[in-house]
């Protein structure tokens, strides 16, 4: 007599179809904050406050895509701080020449390089990345200082470089301009390209990705570089923003942008997260940064209930993984 029975299915693979995406609730977390900020002051809403939002993300989103593309290959990059300050400063030498192209080159250029030298001493030399970054980090910064002897730059006779901070495309401010094309650019390419597929199958299992052919260390030498020159360029934007090039800007915003990647669900250990996510975290953190500075919280609050925010989201969603992955 056959006693055989068939056991009842893992309810966490019958609840694994039914997971949301993780942009998902963070949409709702954005959308309860824009109410909550409409509550404490209905010029929240208005359009020169929205505008002021959106400036706030473009400096820190456009790095944000940079740090996504290092994490999900299962790397991280500390240095974007001081790879921009540095990039700016090397474009801010060029500001006499009146050439908004030579200056806007040696910047880029700079921020390739730096990122270049970063993914090489990864895949070649075999340094930890996180050890490789760190000093990267002090030596642009030591750098930038020596080479700019400390004092800011003023680009006032290259209008060029002024108009990408206060310049406008179709009444789109220029930098959130090059925040949304910098994103359509990364969804296209993380998505529905090889690149995207390579990316996530080297972040996620790069030994199965090497036998499967994947170039592991072409990629992740490719979002080191890429990671450089978008810490560049939103060090650029923002400095055109304020009109001067600050060699001791971007203090600490390294550790933003990771809380940002983080809170939109990349995994620091690589092959998991999603561009979008990144970039609904981005905004979930301005729009309730602004709504404190409306109540008139002091930074130092605002640091604290931010880092409950990003607790408060992440940690349920690593426990929900552990189950899914038990």
């Amino acid at each position: 007599m056959n006693t055989t029975t068939i056991a009842p299915a893992d309810p966490a693979r019958r609840e694994r179809g039914l997971t949301l995406p993780p942009v998902v609730p963070r949409l709702a977390l954005l959308a309860v904050l824009v109410v909550a900020g409409y509550l404490i002051n209905a010029r929240f809403l208005s359009a020169d406050n929205l505008r002021i939002i959106m400036l706030a993300v473009s400096t820190v989103g456009v790095m944000g895509l940079g740090m996504t593309l290092v994490l999900l290959a299962g790397e991280i990059d500390l240095s974007v701080g001081g790879v921009a300050v540095l990039a700016g400063v090397a474009g801010g030498q060029f500001i006499q020449s009146g050439s908004v192209w030579m200056v806007i080159a040696v910047t880029l250029g700079t921020g390739i390089a730096v990122g270049l030298l970063n993914g090489l001493c990864v895949t070649v030399l075999r340094v930890p990345s996180l050890i490789v970054t760190l000093g990267t980090l002090g030596i642009t910064r030591a750098c930038a200082n020596l080479l700019s002897g400390g004092q800011a730059i003023f680009p006032r006779n290259v209008p060029g470089y002024l108009w990408l901070g206060h310049g406008s495309v179709a009444g789109v401010p220029v930098p959130v301009a090059v925040l949304v094309l910098a994103i359509a650019i990364a969804l296209v390419a993380t998505r529905y390209s090889v690149f995207g597929r390579a990316l996530y199958a080297a972040g996620g299992n790069p030994k199965a990705a090497a036998l499967s052919g994947v170039n592991v260390g072409g990629i992740r030498l490719l979002v080191f570089v890429l990671s450089g020159a978008g810490a560049a360029f939103a060090g650029m934007l923002e400095s055109a923003r304020l009109s001067y090039i600050d060699p001791a800007a971007f203090d600490g915003i390294e550790l933003s942008v990771i809380a940002i990647a983080t809170l939109g669900g990349v995994s620091l250990a690589g092959g998991r997260g999603t561009i979008g996510a990144m970039v609904v975290a981005a905004l979930i953190i301005a729009t309730m940064n602004n709504a404190l500075n409306m109540l008139g919280m002091s930074a130092y609050l605002q640091q604290i209930v931010t880092a409950g925010v990003i607790l408060a989201v992440v940690l349920p969603d690593s426990l929900q993984r552990k189950e899914r992955d038990a």
